[in-house]
């Protein structure tokens, strides 16, 4: 079946280039504060790819290789993963008011990704949150997305 929608990279949006910015931000925050913890995430997750979404918001496409992480806006265009959160999913989550994994069995939080990388990813999510909420500066990062965009 032909691909008759608008290439990829020419659908990048303006919030996904500020998602992205965003983003970025906070992965070398995380990195410059944790580099054990991101090597060991890194490291887990090498060779992998994703489509990510805001819902109603903006996009990125995340790659994971060489022991960094890069973000670009907008959508990656054969992506291993993809994960979308309704916009106020991620409001409620970043205000402390919903868990992640409320919000996945809500069905705020769409996931698609082989077993073990889903089970991997979420363990280093709850694992890695408490460091991200206990750093000031990634608790600043979050509170000018949330002014920001959310």
């Amino acid at each position: 079946m032909p691909d008759d929608v608008a290439p990829r990279a020419t659908s990048v949006t303006e919030n996904d280039k500020a998602l992205a910015n965003h983003v970025r931000r906070g992965v070398t925050n995380f990195r410059n504060e944790n580099p054990a913890e991101f090597q060991e995430m890194v490291g887990e997750f090498d060779g992998r790819r994703a489509n990510l979404a805001v819902l109603g918001f903006g996009r990125i496409n995340v790659r994971v290789g060489g022991g960094d992480v890069v973000i670009e806006p907008g959508l990656g265009p054969d992506e291993m993963m993809h994960g979308a959160i309704y916009l106020e999913a991620a409001q409620a989550i970043a205000s402390g008011r919903l868990t992640p994994l409320q919000a996945y069995f809500r069905g705020d939080v769409i996931v698609r990704a082989p077993a073990g990388d889903l089970h991997n990813g979420y363990g280093f999510f709850v694992r890695f949150s408490e460091l991200a909420f206990a750093s000031e500066r990634l608790r600043g990062q979050l509170d000018e997305l949330r002014d920001e965009f959310l």
